[in-house]
């Protein structure tokens, strides 16, 4: 795909014509870290490996900020339709979930530039997954940034606990490493 073709293009045809698209998958490896879905009647869940260090044939990057270093992106958006509702989760795994800032960063990066080229019906969410290690100590201002940003029962991390079906239906998170904190 041409770089000046970007230009006519949205993001999700940019998703979906693209080597992004993971098709019928519904779990993802990075390393030591997963996540995965079991899809129920009725839902439509859509998977797109969009960092360009484990998927060089994404474009997204480019898409986003063109020729501009520096910018940080998270390993994956996954889609998610049951009738009218449509969500848009950004998915990040780490291999030790002390990385939780970096990976914060990197999921609200992603996000607000991809929200440029948003219709608003999409609902967007984060997901953040560390394979090991324990939640750093400023983990409540991690958590108040994604809050900011998402909204309340819109993001989720954790260590103990891949699953993307609770927050992609929309069933409120529990956040830390097994502690069943909510949202405030």
């Amino acid at each position: 795909m041409a770089s000046d073709t970007f230009d006519t293009l949205l993001p999700f045809e940019i998703l979906l014509l693209s080597p992004c698209l993971l098709p019928g998958q519904t779990s993802f490896k990075e390393k030591k870290a997963s996540v995965k879905v079991e899809p129920k009647p009725g839902e439509t869940i859509l998977f797109f490996n969009i960092d360009d260090q484990s998927n060089p044939d994404c474009k997204l990057r480019e898409f986003l900020w063109g020729k501009q270093t520096g910018q940080t992106i998270c390993d994956l958006i996954v889609f998610y339709a049951k009738e009218k509702e449509r969500v848009i989760c950004f998915v990040e795994l780490k291999d030790n979930i002390s990385d939780l800032g970096h990976a914060t960063d990197q999921v609200i990066n992603t996000y607000t530039s991809f929200k440029l080229h948003l219709n608003s019906i999409y609902k967007p969410k984060a997901f953040i997954y560390g394979s090991a290690g324990s939640v750093p100590h400023e983990h409540q201002e991690y958590q108040n940034k994604l809050s900011k940003v998402f909204k309340k029962n819109n993001f989720e991390y954790s260590r103990t606990n891949n699953d993307l079906g609770n927050i992609l239906r929309g069933i409120p998170p529990t956040i830390g490493a097994g502690k069943k904190n909510k949202i405030k």
